[in-house]
Formats: structure tokens, sequence, C-alpha cells
């Protein structure tokens, strides 16, 4: 049974092999096969010559091998393997080199403006632009009077602050001495809301032994504002009232960027010409952005 089937299976080979033959004579063979096989392209060269096989396009069987030996696929196909217009890989690689340039100007541009920004910070400030920075109190707003009284060994300090803001939390801090600022009789402080423009509070402290001497403090968020301060002889009163003004926006523009988190108060804000370490670092970073920008890419 096994020698019938093979000579079914040869004589069916030899069929094939005589309708291809005779598909080659009468020109009706498929391109597709001629590229499949050698010696029917070898045999239609001869026949039709080879000029005419490249005119109707058909490619030999070695040029189809070398046209898959890059793809590392051995195994034959017919697959018709399409080149990419020339003109289509032009503008795929132009289209690469824009996206890519535009990033490196973006990028260039954040370092540009990041070092113009931290440079204008130190040696202009930026609250002379921008005006973020609140003053706690003008000059000459608040006032804080000191006015004492003596009953006896009774020393009374009265104070009266004067032109406050409404709403806000002032704190008033006192010392009291005898004996020409000797000796501490009284040490103390008080918190007061301002319901006006103006509040008052009184102290009283026993004393023995004069002069006696006094000094207070007006404070706002922490801040001192104001003082005030003198002395008490049986013979001679002096008082002195003092407006703290040491520290205004207009005076420090420059935002510290360690406090950019609390930048409305005044002491978020320094003199102009000074920096701190991360002015210093941040410049550094931005610089190196900047001049990776401007690198161009090594072909």
């Amino acid at each position: 049974m096994g020698f019938i089937h093979e000579g079914v299976r040869f004589e069916s080979e030899l069929m094939n092999e005589a309708e291809r033959l005779r598909d080659l004579l009468d020109g009706s063979m498929d391109p597709s096969e001629l590229e499949s096989y050698k010696e029917y392209y070898k045999l239609a060269e001869r026949i039709y010559g080879s000029e005419a096989l490249d005119e109707i396009g058909i490619i030999s069987p070695k040029e189809v091998e070398e046209k898959l030996e890059p793809s590392g696929n051995s195994e034959f196909t017919h697959d018709v393997i399409l080149p990419i217009p020339k003109s289509d890989l032009k503008e795929e690689i132009l289209d690469t080199k824009g996206r890519t340039g535009r990033r490196r100007t973006f990028v260039m541009l954040v370092g540009v403006i990041g070092l113009i920004l931290i440079s204008s910070n130190i040696f202009v400030g930026i609250d002379s632009v921008l005006g973020l920075c609140e003053d706690t109190e003008k000059m000459g707003d608040v006032e804080l009077v000191a006015t004492p009284a003596v009953n006896g060994n009774t020393l009374t300090i009265f104070w009266s602050a004067k032109n406050v803001t409404i709403g806000e939390e002032y704190s008033i801090t006192w010392d009291i001495s005898q004996n020409g600022s000797q000796e501490l009789v009284s040490s103390g402080g008080i918190n007061m809301i301002a319901n006006g423009n103006s509040f008052t509070h009184s102290t009283n402290a026993t004393v023995q032994i004069e002069p006696y001497s006094y000094s207070s403090q007006l404070l706002l968020n922490g801040t001192i504002i104001a003082t005030a301060g003198g002395s008490y002889e049986s013979t001679q009163v002096s008082t002195m009232s003092t407006i703290q003004t040491t520290k205004l926006c207009e005076d420090n523009p420059r935002l510290k960027l360690t406090e950019i988190g609390n930048y409305k108060n005044i002491d978020s804000w320094g003199q102009v010409g000074e920096g701190e370490i991360i002015d210093g670092m941040l410049l550094v970073i931005f610089a190196f952005i900047s001049l990776f920008g401007m690198t161009k890419k090594k072909k």
C-alpha cells in the first residue's frame, strides 16, 4: 500500500509540474511562482529575457532572499515589501527634529526666566513690582503712652494705646523696678483685642525705694510696634514713648524664598543685595537648565 501512495503522490507532482511548465510557456504563470522557484525563473529568463521580466516587475528569487535577510526571517513569504517613500521619510525626520527643537527651546526659556526672577528678587526685590508684602503698622500710626502715679507704697502705671486696628489682638509687656532699676518688683503682660482705635490698661506694683523705673512694649503678632518707659522720683517724673519702626516693606522688598508660604508677614522680607543659600542653589540650577536647552544634540 505504501508503494501505491508514493506512486500516486509522485504522479500528482508530475502533473503539477507539467501544469506549471505549460503556464510558463503560454505566459499565464503567476509572477509570484517565478519568484519562488529558481528553476522556472531561469527557464523564463532564457525564453523571454531578463529585461522583459524586469519590465513586468518580476524579482529574481535571489533578490527576494536578499530582501528577507535583514529581517532575520528565513522562511519564504509572498508578502510584498513596500519601501517607505523618501518624501514621507524626510517629513518624519523633519517633524522629529522640530519636536526636539521645541522641547529644547522650552527648557532654555524655563532656565532663563528662572534666572531673571531669582536675580531680580536679589538685586531689585520682587515686592517692588508685585507689592505682596504688608506692613504690620505704618510709621506713626500706633502710639503707646505710659503714665506713672504713686500712692504711698503703690506704683500704678497707666498705658494708653492709640490708633490701633479694630479687631486685631495686641499685647502689652512690662518690667517695673525700684532703687534705680536695681530690683525688679513686677514683670508681666496682657493680651487685648482692640474694640476701637484705642485702648487703655493699668497695673499696680508695691515699691519702697526710689527711684522707680518701668519699661513696656506694645506688640502685634509677636512684633514690637511701639515702646514706652520712664522713671519716677518724688521730686521728678520722666517718661518716654517711642514707636518701633525698624522694619517696613518699602525698605525690605526682597522675598525670603524659605518663607514664601508666609509672604504677607514683614519678617518674610529682607533688604536687596543680600541672598541666602537657596538663592545661590536656584541660580546654579537655572543656569544649568539654560545651558542644557541651548546645547544642540550631536548628530
